[in-house]
């Protein structure tokens, strides 16, 4: 691990030394969605220091079917955030998580839904896919929760499910 740049007569704080650290949030639960494209709050959720800029690498592991998909989003009231994602584009085909796809790279906007498709094409959806989001969050002088939101990408009634128990995760850690 880095230390902090300090010079001659300078003291090490604890704050110096946490800005260093990485932090991880899991999902722990399974969450399930239907018929709905509504966003709804995620266990992946955090407080960051005002007037701090964070980098992040949010890891989602989801099952959804080729009618509904996912999407998510991030709820993050006065802070700035650059996000870079990966995803198999929505509508994606019907097959098991290991047929091929198209992939959907984005540097999407602060405000805009990131889509991710699914392979089932029955509910509820059994196939395990990935989404990626990588990027930063700069915060302003007030203290506010960041939070990943997610839905359907299409209301249908069939399952969309972002998954817990340890497989969607976010890294975050300080770095101005």
């Amino acid at each position: 691990m880095p230390s902090p740049i300090k010079y001659a007569g300078e003291i090490i704080t604890a704050d110096d030394w946490n800005s260093l650290t990485t932090r991880l949030v899991v999902q722990n639960n399974d969450q399930t969605i239907t018929s709905s494209t509504t966003p709804t709050a995620s266990e992946i959720t955090f407080t960051p220091e005002p007037n701090a800029v964070y980098e992040y690498w949010l890891y989602i592991s989801y099952s959804a079917t080729i009618n509904s998909g996912f999407f998510w989003e991030w709820d993050a009231p006065n802070a700035l955030i650059a996000s870079f994602s990966q995803a198999i584009e929505h509508p994606a085909n019907s097959g098991t998580a290991n047929t091929g796809q198209s992939v959907n790279f984005r540097r999407a906007a602060h405000t805009t839904n990131r889509e991710a498709g699914g392979s089932d094409a029955t509910s509820p959806p059994a196939q395990f896919h990935s989404a990626y989001d990588s990027g930063t969050f700069a915060t302003d002088g007030t203290v506010n929760t960041i939070t990943l939101m997610f839905a359907q990408a299409s209301s249908h009634t069939d399952q969309t499910i972002l998954r817990g128990g340890n497989q969607t995760r976010m890294l975050y850690r300080r770095i101005a």
